[in-house]
């Protein structure tokens, strides 16, 4: 397994119900760990107000993202497929699913992208379509 330091552009999309559409863009700096065919990501993030630590991994098959910190959670993107996941907060546990629509991995020796496309679902509910896009380069 190789690891480098590595600088991260994150754009994440989100579609809500109403066709009302929130991005945002951040540039980040963290560690990339690969072997063949599949990247491991940890980057410190702020989402609302709230720090974490996210693990990302991938390959041809899906990708898992783990949140660690004042909101720590996990998803798993598997194309077409419906998976359950939560999120702790301080106010207690939220219920989170996602619907995969695609998970694309490119990468080249020095960089790299991710592509996430899905569904959110919250406690049920449909809340919004995304996608998110985090390229890296060494």
């Amino acid at each position: 397994m190789i690891e480098n330091q590595v600088r991260l552009r994150v754009v994440a999309r989100m579609k809500d119900e109403e066709g009302v559409v929130h991005e945002t863009k951040n540039a980040r700096r963290g560690v990339l760990k690969t072997s063949a065919g599949s990247v491991m990501l940890s980057y410190d993030d702020v989402q609302d107000g709230m720090k974490a630590k996210v693990l990302l991994s991938a390959d041809a098959k899906g990708a898992q993202m783990r949140r660690l910190g004042e909101m720590t959670g996990m998803l798993n993107f598997e194309p077409g497929k419906r998976t359950n996941g939560s999120y702790v907060t301080m106010y207690g546990e939220i219920p989170v699913a996602v619907y995969t629509r695609a998970v694309k991995l490119e990468q080249q020796e020095d960089s790299g992208e991710l592509r996430l496309d899905y569904d959110v679902f919250v406690g049920g509910e449909k809340t919004s379509s995304a996608d998110m896009t985090i390229a890296w380069r060494v």
